[in-house]
């Protein structure tokens, strides 16, 4: 049932120590620093100020964020830039009340179809995090992603050269991208590989598909939290297995708009999803190029599924419970 009888406690929601478990740092970059890393680079922006940025990441459907999100991942070249986009990132979120972020980095597509190596890049975004984390003294840890639209056997020796690097900042691996692949070759021995260091699993599953997704990463690739999850609602026994796991799902109720994954608010599943005991966070998935902030998503929880401040306490606390241990 949508909310609409009181106005959304914006300032008590900000007060609540909350973690952020799904965000992608490559989507992260603002109008701002975009343009800085234009600059930086002598590359033409795609609009000279950062009015025309924020209209630029105005978009309608996939094919169109695609485009936009290549265009920011071509400007993050040096460590340094990685290093701009976590540093300002961690201060963003640390204005909407986050204690804890987990970004989400491309690592298979920034070496397979960038030609980059790893370390550089972990270690640009470490410097980043660190130097935020000194002044808001928040925690903060990495899931380098696995792009399945790539070869198995190519991931898994570009995800050798995240194994094989400093894995102290590092707190899961993950799948990000269109799941179509997963039938039909097999990244079962990535994650297997992953575990066997100590590694969790987590996977974007149930986005744009089915419950048959959210089933084969927690089945094949024991995956131990979902991204968006939201398609686990058309199967009751995936449901089940959610909730009897205890598996959490990150669910970014703004990029599911935006991306057309559900057509309209009453259509989103998140109510009913908190209804059957799922376990939820919520997240922004590419904050600045769906126009959303984290309260903005607690805002759209509030109001969607009739939430109060003790429903708004909740969601704040299972992402906490639901995050990662930092070591830190």
């Amino acid at each position: 049932m949508m909310q609409d009888m009181s106005e959304f406690p914006r300032e008590f929601a900000r007060s609540l120590p909350k973690a952020e478990l799904h965000v992608h740092l490559e989507g992260t970059v603002d109008a701002a620093t975009l343009l800085a890393l234009a600059e930086r680079h002598g590359v033409e922006p795609p609009a000279p100020d950062e009015a025309g940025v924020r209209d630029w990441f105005t978009f309608d459907g996939f094919p169109m964020f695609l485009e936009r999100y290549f265009t920011v991942v071509g400007l993050l070249r040096d460590p340094d830039d990685f290093a701009l986009a976590a540093e300002r990132y961690l201060q963003t979120a640390h204005d909407q009340g986050v204690v804890h972020v987990e970004f989400h980095v491309s690592a298979t597509g920034h070496i397979l179809e960038n030609g980059k190596t790893w370390a550089p890049i972990h270690d640009g975004i470490v410097d980043g995090c660190r130097r935020a984390a000194e002044r808001t003294g928040q925690t903060w840890g990495l899931i380098p992603d696995i792009s399945p639209h790539l070869p198995a056997a190519d991931c898994g020796r570009a995800m050798e050269q995240v194994f094989e690097h400093d894995l102290s900042h590092v707190v899961a691996i993950g799948m990000g991208g269109p799941a179509d692949s997963w039938w039909t070759d097999d990244f079962t021995p990535i994650y297997e590989r992953a575990r066997s260091l100590g590694l969790p699993g987590v996977a974007h599953a149930g986005e744009h598909g089915g419950a048959d997704e959210v089933r084969y990463a927690i089945e094949r690739f024991g995956a131990v939290r979902i991204q968006h999850g939201i398609g686990a609602m058309q199967d009751p026994a995936v449901v089940d297995l959610l909730v009897e796991r205890g598996i959490a799902c990150d669910v970014c109720p703004g990029s599911n708009l935006a991306l057309h994954a559900v057509e309209s608010a009453a259509a989103h599943p998140l109510p009913r999803m908190l209804d059957a005991g799922v376990t939820v966070t919520l997240g922004t998935d590419d904050p600045p190029m769906f126009h959303t902030a984290l309260l903005d998503e607690y805002e759209r929880a509030w109001q969607w599924c009739g939430l109060d401040e003790d429903g708004l306490r909740r969601l704040a606390d299972a992402s906490l419970a639901a995050a990662f241990d930092t070591g830190r």
